[in-house]
């Protein structure tokens, strides 16, 4: 990792970046695959993201699988908000939360119960998150 004076940060760690909206050339299927995950599409190249998507589904439907899957999510949009925090991209937390509102609402069906959790999740106000959902329903 570089910092943005361009020294090594010499964390040990090492950051992949991929650009799912990109140019597909030379990339493999199943990576492709994953990107049509990423991109909300159904995953038609290679085995891994039809897999991945397959794997998501069982948890979803699943007894205890659903609760998880709650959880998991809830991690998913703690690591969005500090994302979005570090690299202070308003814009680009704004548009995840956009975009996993409908996963809400496909495990809950509720509306004040995502609107919840955006609060909860997200710290955000509850006209905050109203705003959020709004948009995201206006985009399905």
């Amino acid at each position: 990792m570089i910092s943005e004076e361009g020294d090594y940060l010499n964390d040990g760690t090492h950051t992949l970046i991929l650009n799912a909206s990109g140019d597909w050339e030379g990339v493999s299927d199943e990576l492709k695959g994953i990107f049509q995950l990423v991109l909300r599409q159904p995953a038609s190249f290679g085995q891994l993201g039809a897999q991945i998507m397959d794997k998501i589904d069982e948890i979803k439907h699943s007894k205890t699988g659903g609760r998880k899957y709650m959880e998991l999510t809830g991690a998913f949009w703690q690591d969005a908000r500090n994302e979005g925090r570090n690299e202070g991209r308003k814009e680009g937390t704004d548009e995840t939360i956009i975009k996993l509102i409908p996963d809400l609402v496909a495990l809950t069906n509720d509306r004040q119960a995502v609107i919840k959790i955006l609060m909860n999740k997200m710290n955000l106000s509850q006209e905050q998150a109203e705003s959020y959902y709004k948009q995201a329903m206006e985009q399905e």
